[in-house]
């Protein structure tokens, strides 16, 4: 089983948290992700959501996803297309989130990741890489967390599990 893709790296600066990446104000009126979908990053980076591009990487330079436990945050970027979460640190809940629903996020230096360039991640070894050089490196993910990746996330991981479903 294969574990890698391609991203196109956008970058976002400072702390970010789960009422930047979709406004509490949508949170309440909206289940459906598709619905919330064009409110990504509203206030925080308006016009962001326009440019968004399917396997997109949101990359951070600081903490990522810090706030509220909703998990219509990481709901919305998957709405978007976007496949990967890179950042230094993350707010706990949120990178629980972001693995129970199939959307890698990775903690390591963020540094040479630049807007815009394509890097290429590796979750079985550990790298993000750009034109064959290693530009990070983090720790591999746990099988467990690999086989909720290819699964499409917790829940389709059980669904798989429990007999009768």
């Amino acid at each position: 089983m294969t574990h890698t893709s391609t991203h196109r790296v956008r970058r976002v600066t400072g702390m970010v948290s789960t009422d930047d990446i979709i406004p509490a104000r949508y949170k309440h009126m909206h289940t459906d992700p598709k619905l919330l979908a064009p409110h990504l990053f509203e206030a925080y980076l308006p016009g962001f959501v326009d440019t968004v591009q399917p396997g997109d990487a949101i990359v951070s330079d600081s903490v990522f996803g810090i706030g509220s436990s909703r998990e219509q945050a990481v709901s919305t970027l998957l709405a978007n297309g976007i496949g990967l979460v890179i950042a230094p640190r993350f707010g706990r809940i949120l990178f629980r989130n972001c693995w129970n629903l199939a959307l890698p996020a990775i903690e390591t230096d963020t540094d040479r990741l630049t807007e815009g360039m394509t890097i290429s991640l590796d979750l079985g070894r550990g790298e993000i890489r750009c034109e064959g050089t290693t530009l990070s490196t983090f720790p591999k993910p746990p099988p467990l967390l690999l086989e909720m990746i290819a699964q499409g996330g917790l829940l389709s991981r059980v669904k798989t599990r429990v007999p009768g479903e």
